[in-house]
């Protein structure tokens, strides 16, 4: 038969998916200063061939492989992309000594920026990241952010889905609540929420994730942050997912000039669900957004 004498690597590139080769990224640590104090953070690196960079940040019970699936992403091939842990989640030490809080970790991805990123950069957050990069622009402005992503981060006092239920307990009578939200995550007919919940039990030290709950609430509260979403004179990307296409202020972003886009067959962990879209969604703002970068 004819087919038979064609070779093995020709019949795979027309009959399978071939992913992109491109350079593998880097695990390894760097330290950030904050307070006088030194934090060894754990990330992922990866030079691009052209392509914009971009800076992941991640959310309550998350850690730097929520982001993994960027780094295989064809929609991503040519970028820089970097995302890293959070004190108390990943392989990030937690120092309960330090009075770490939501304005702290701005100021360590700020940190993580200016030494993995020197030149222009898309800034992405998700979830509570989302709300990390917001106070990241608050405290340090724009500076040389080319863009802004959000994926379901924290814009009203609706979002903070578990942050809420921790800040009525203390640390010692926390644990109960946050083994709750773990059986939870795990119940539920989504992927992402069944991966957080694992990542929970795994990679997440629970002083963490008690101390950076009270700002999420606070300023998930104050009304100030969709306002500055919307105000932020850098092209904004909004990602949802299906699942939460019910959230009370989609119509008022839709209404300005952000970039609205719903991820489908998604909850709220839109990157584990349907990594596939999420990250084809986040190449096509960066590179609509940055025209030079390589196609």
């Amino acid at each position: 038969m004819p087919w038979l004498r064609r070779p093995v690597s020709e019949i795979s590139r027309q009959n399978m998916h071939i992913p992109i080769q491109t350079n593998l990224p880097r695990l390894d640590r760097l330290t950030v200063e904050w307070r006088g104090r030194d934090f060894s953070l754990p990330y992922f690196y990866r030079d691009g061939t052209g392509g914009p960079a971009i800076l992941f940040v991640h959310g309550l019970g998350g850690a730097k492989e929520n982001f993994y699936a960027a780094f295989q992403s064809p929609a991503l091939a040519d970028c820089t992309l970097a995302t890293f842990d959070e004190p108390g989640t990943g392989l990030a030490a937690f120092d309960p000594n330090a009075g770490l809080d939501l304005s702290a970790l701005a100021d360590m991805a700020q940190g993580v920026a200016d030494q993995l990123l020197p030149g222009p950069y898309f800034l992405a957050g998700a979830s509570m990241g989302g709300l990390i990069t917001l106070l990241q622009l608050r405290r340090h402005g724009i500076g040389r952010i080319k863009g802004y992503i959000n994926l379901e981060g924290n814009l009203s006092p609706e979002d903070c889905m578990f942050s809420r239920r921790v800040v009525s307990h203390d640390l010692d009578s926390f644990e109960p609540e946050f083994r709750g939200a773990m059986g939870e995550l795990r119940a539920s007919r989504y992927a992402g929420d069944q991966i957080i919940a694992h990542n929970m039990a795994l990679n997440v030290d629970i002083r963490g994730y008690h101390a950076y709950s009270f700002e999420t609430v606070a300023e998930s509260d104050s009304g100030r942050l969709l306002e500055e979403f919307i105000g932020l004179p850098i092209p904004r990307l909004f990602l949802y997912g299906d699942a939460n296409k019910g959230l009370s202020y989609l119509p008022r972003l839709r209404a300005s000039d952000v970039r609205v886009q719903e991820i489908p067959s998604s909850a709220h962990f839109l990157f584990y669900d349907n990594p596939v879209e999420t990250f084809r969604a986040v190449g096509e703002f960066v590179h609509m957004s940055h025209p030079d970068s390589a196609a």
